[in-house]
Formats: structure tokens, sequence, C-alpha cells
């Protein structure tokens, strides 16, 4: 299985040439599927440029992060037909951010990886396999400092107690006679336990459930063989006449992995 794959060198010399790195620039780094070798010809390419102060764009979108400062700005150009999604920050935003998941943060009580904004979650699973475009100096840093902190342990953490509680909703919804809401919930943790166990093997991207096939055939799991999580994720073995097999089928299967990944 193959796809398209983004040329990095021509990132830099496309955004210079468009005035889209500022002189402040710490670092350029692609991310997404182009650079994993899964884009198709509709796919966007993802830039991320690290500044050393906020940047003013002249899109009006931005984000918002609970970091200082609290937003982040986009630029969206076409090049050769194919949509470019820049998105810039500040070196303070992410040193805040990695700061968010030291092993110090993971044991403190006010556990702030706990308050993570979804922009936040998503920049924190898009750095692992971003690619720099520069020189490496600034992502290289930054990758260290990721392979040092809570950052895999964090993530795990997330989605498993996004299944768990999914898990006794299902549960409890099956004991109430509630089989519609049950066989959903039963499928969301199903979903969210997937996320935790790709990412305990180190392929993160719970935003970006499209690619939770293509990831699963990264890994090689003995909590979850990618034939029964197949046949789980289509919903092979359900039975319409009998939906309350399936919801127990799939909440057992939740938490026999969860099991494994408990931290």
């Amino acid at each position: 299985m193959s796809g398209q794959k983004l040329d990095l060198s021509v990132l830099v010399p496309e955004l210079r040439s468009r005035d889209l790195l500022p002189p402040d620039t710490a670092g350029v780094f692609a991310s997404g599927s182009m650079v994993r070798g899964w884009g198709n010809e509709t796919s966007d390419v993802d830039v991320h440029v690290i500044t050393g102060s906020l940047r003013e764009s002249s899109v009006a979108e931005t984000g918002h992060v609970s970091l200082e400062p609290n937003i982040l700005t986009y630029e969206r150009i076409f090049v050769d037909g194919r949509r470019w999604d820049v998105e810039y920050w500040t070196e303070s935003q992410v040193d805040q951010l990695l700061a968010k998941i030291t092993w110090e943060a993971y044991d403190s009580p006010d556990a702030p990886w706990s308050k993570l904004s979804r922009t936040e979650l998503g920049m924190l699973e898009r750095l692992p396999y971003a690619v720099a475009a520069d020189d490496g100096a600034w992502l290289s840093a930054v990758h260290q400092r990721i392979r040092d902190s809570a950052h895999r342990v964090i993530l795990v953490g997330i989605s498993l107690r996004e299944s768990d509680g999914l898990v006794e909703d299902a549960a409890g919804q099956l004991a109430a006679g509630d089989v519609h809401s049950a066989v959903i919930a039963a499928r969301l943790a199903f979903n969210h336990v997937v996320d935790a166990l790709q990412a305990h093997e180190g392929q993160f991207g719970s935003l970006w459930p499209k690619w939770r096939a293509r990831r699963m055939t990264l890994i090689r799991s003995k909590a979850l063989s990618f034939e029964t999580y197949w046949k789980t994720e289509t919903m092979t073995t359900f039975d319409p006449a009998h939906p309350g097999g399936w919801v127990e089928q799939t909440i057992g299967l939740c938490r026999e992995i969860s099991a494994e990944l408990e931290v």
C-alpha cells in the first residue's frame, strides 16, 4: 500500500517566495499524510513554521490554545493545485506545550497535561513523525525533548480514559435496555482503545481516525490483531436482531486491551 509523498526540498523556497517566512523563523517542518507517504491527489500539505514572535496573518482564521499567546495564525496557499495549510507557532508556545508533558508535570497534582486543548493534542500527535524542511536543528532538539518526556504515557492515558468511560456508559445503557445508545457507546469505546493501543506502539493520531486502519497495519500487538480490529471496526459480527451480543463482545474486548495498557 503506497501513496504520494511530499518533496520537502520545495517547502522553504516556496514559502520564502511568498514572503511567508518571517525573519525570526526558528524552524520549518511538515507533517501529516503527505510526509508519511499516505497522500493522494486531494491531500493537503501540513506545514508548521516556528517563529520568535507571534506572526500576523492575512487569513481571518485563527486557532486557540491554552498557552501564551493564546492564538495561532495560519496561511492557506495553493502550490501546483494542492492546498498547503501553513500553521505558525512561536518558540515560546512550543516550550509551554512541552512543559505540560514532562515527567514532573505528569506527576504534578495540577496535571497540566489533562487540560490540553484539541489543537495542542494535535501538535503532540504530529510532532513525533514531523520532518524538517530546514537544517533540522530546531526539530531535532524538540524530538529529543519528546523522547525524554511522558509524551507516550500521557497520550495513551488520554485515549484510555475516554474508552473506559464509554465502556461503563455502554454497560449501563445495555442494562437499562437502551440498546441503541449502548451500541454507539461501545463502538466509540473501541475507537478510543485502539487509539490508546496505537499510541502505546508509537503510532499517534487519535484526532485523525481516517488513518486508524493504516496505523493498525504498522503495529504488531498480541492484544489486538488486525483481523480482529477490522472485524470489530466494520461491525462484521453485528446482528441487528440481537445487538446486545455485539455490545457485550465489544466492551469485553475493550476491557481486555485496556488491561494490557493501563498506565
